[in-house]
């Protein structure tokens, strides 16, 4: 299923930089937008698991960010915070996670109100995961508290797509759905602190979508308020 949602993704952008425009009239100037972002990420942690540690298999983002678009080109970064527990055999597990992305898309549909592009660039997150386990004992993860805490940084490759629409005035809406290809492939988590090995690896690559609230700002000296004016016949 990855295979198939990376090639998807992939030849879109292929189209999108090799297509002509099939309208006449499109926003040529210079926008800025900030959002806000709301969404859900996967996880699956399988080896922590094998090793009694239950991680949720999914994390709420929030978090914000802004981009920058001319023409068809859109560059945009943000950050967020996931966050997820579980209680599982007695034992509290609480995930949380600090992503900062950037990235490049390219705009395959481009009207004043309609914004669709496929994107790729670069995710780059801080996962811990604290387990609180009062009958945790004899490990080298262990503490005198009984709990404890590891931690892993991951790069990763970000492809998917972006999607904004003007609901009113110059506010939007969109979603911006994708997929990390972590670089590290199989990391080792590390007892945080301590940077002590745990032995355990996992794969941090997987799915997230973010939904954007944000509005737009016109960077063109000159440029009249009214949105028709945003718009330049070509």
């Amino acid at each position: 299923m990855n295979k198939k949602f990376i090639i998807t993704i992939i030849a879109m952008l292929f189209i999108g930089f090799t297509a002509n425009s099939q309208t006449d009239r499109r926003a040529k100037v210079f926008q800025m937008s900030m959002f806000a972002n709301v969404g859900v990420k996967t996880l699956e942690f399988e080896n922590l698991e094998k090793n009694d540690i239950f991680v949720p298999k999914a994390a709420f983002n929030l978090g914000a960010g802004a981009y920058w678009s001319y023409k068809r080109i859109l560059w945009s970064s943000d950050f967020y915070y996931s966050q997820a527990k579980l209680e599982k055999n007695g034992n509290l597990t609480e995930y949380n996670a600090f992503t900062n992305t950037f990235y490049i898309s390219y705009k395959i549909i481009d009207t004043y109100k309609l914004t669709l592009a496929p994107l790729i660039g670069m995710a780059m997150t801080t996962n811990k995961v604290s387990v609180h386990d009062n009958s945790f004992s004899g490990n080298v993860l262990t503490d005198e508290n009984n709990s404890y805490m590891l931690k892993h940084h991951d790069n990763a490759i970000r492809i998917g797509l972006n999607f904004e629409a003007i609901v009113y005035m110059q506010n939007t809406i969109g979603v911006v759905l994708g997929y990390d290809y972590s670089l590290n492939e199989n990391a080792e988590w590390k007892v945080n602190g301590a940077d002590t090995n745990t032995g355990i690896s996992d794969n941090f690559s997987g799915f997230f979508i973010n939904i954007t609230i944000g509005g737009r700002l016109f960077l063109t000296k000159g440029m009249d308020k009214d949105t028709k004016n945003s718009i330049i016949v070509e």
